[in-house]
């Protein structure tokens, strides 16, 4: 593998949009779904629209709003929800938040604000792409020296070198999506 790797990695991340989840819009004491909508598709990478929001109330992963304004626990909860939707279900996603949360219809059982959870959850996060570099590198060291002595045809090792590094990012995701979600399960026994 060489710096070409790195550099459409880089490519993607910067087509991706680097969005810092830390935010000073939960200051906010309520938004209208419009602007709850807006500020998701400001701190994640997954489409989102008021749809999505509705279904979630629709099915009391959040509490219906007031006067169709969302306080700033909701928001918190709709950006958890919205950022985990992809890796775990909603159900999941739900137990999750309930684990910490109890439940996520009342919010006299909380043990943690859903703001200030959200706040934790992005300050740690934010600090950890920083660390994505280095990681990427790692990979490409153990790529090359995969491949070292293999001979193919000009031009097939670039290809193969790709493919490993794009299923070796891959095998990774996996592998954090099923450290959790076992993890989470073990938490209901």
């Amino acid at each position: 593998m060489n710096t070409n790797h790195m550099e459409a990695i880089r490519a993607v991340l910067n087509d991706l949009e680097h969005k810092q989840k830390a935010l000073p819009y939960l200051e906010l004491d309520s938004m209208m779904l419009a602007q709850v909508v807006e500020v998701a598709k400001r701190v994640s990478q997954n489409d989102i629209n008021p749809n999505h929001v509705q279904n979630w109330v629709r099915r009391k992963y959040i509490p219906h709003p007031q006067k169709k304004r969302y306080n700033r626990e909701q928001v918190a909860n709709i950006l958890l929800i919205n950022d985990l939707r992809d890796i775990l279900s909603l159900e999941e996603v739900s137990r999750l938040l309930a684990f910490v949360n109890e439940n996520l219809l009342d919010t006299s059982d909380d043990r943690i604000n859903p703001t200030k959870l959200y706040r934790y959850y992005s300050e740690v996060f934010d600090r950890s792409q920083l660390d994505w570099q280095k990681s990427l590198e790692g990979l490409q060291k153990e790529v090359e020296e995969t491949l070292v002595g293999e001979e193919m045809v000009t031009g097939d090792g670039e290809t193969v070198a790709t493919t490993l590094v794009i299923l070796n990012l891959l095998a990774r995701a996996n592998l954090y999506k099923q450290i959790a979600k076992r993890w989470l399960d073990s938490l209901e026994t």
